[in-house]
């Protein structure tokens, strides 16, 4: 192979893996990233109610309420994290990783007790998003990390 055939198609390789690579691929934007840090709590309460099933206190009845009292807020950050992964395969990679990292242990998950709490103040947010990203906050749930935030640009007159 030629050098110049060999440049030709490492370009032909570097387009397709760019066209390949899915729009999520950058930085996460403003309201993505507050999608993304609800998602992460429910799922830790997701996560922790199954757990807590077995040593107590139950926390499944307080993480009901929490996804019944949400519902539609649920639905509107899934939605808004579906466009952000632009479709289902992204999608279900993020939150299935997101799962994953509770069940495996390598994300910090809260006591029972403490899920409870958390469960319970959600609940109460009643479909506000503010306060469920204050909560989410609080918990100490940090989902996208500055490094892979958009920056910025504030234009200038």
């Amino acid at each position: 192979m030629s050098g110049k055939t060999g440049a030709v198609l490492a370009a032909m390789t570097m387009l397709g893996m760019t066209l390949a690579t899915p729009a999520y691929a950058g930085c996460w934007q403003g309201k993505s990233v507050d999608a993304a840090k609800i998602r992460d709590m429910q799922t830790m309460l997701m996560v922790g109610s199954l757990r807590c099933r077995m040593v107590g206190p139950d926390v499944l009845p307080s993480y009901n309420r929490f996804v019944n009292n949400n519902r539609g807020t649920l639905k509107q950050i899934n939605a808004q994290l579906r466009d952000h992964f632009g479709g289902d395969v992204g999608y279900d990679r993020f939150t299935t990783s997101l799962a994953n990292s509770y069940g495996a242990g390598s994300k910090g998950i809260k006591d029972c007790d403490a899920l409870r709490d958390i469960a319970i103040k959600a609940a109460a947010a009643k479909g506000n998003s503010q306060h469920l990203l204050a909560i989410a906050d609080d918990a100490g749930i940090n989902t996208i990390e500055k490094s892979r935030q958009c920056r910025v640009k504030v234009a200038a007159r």
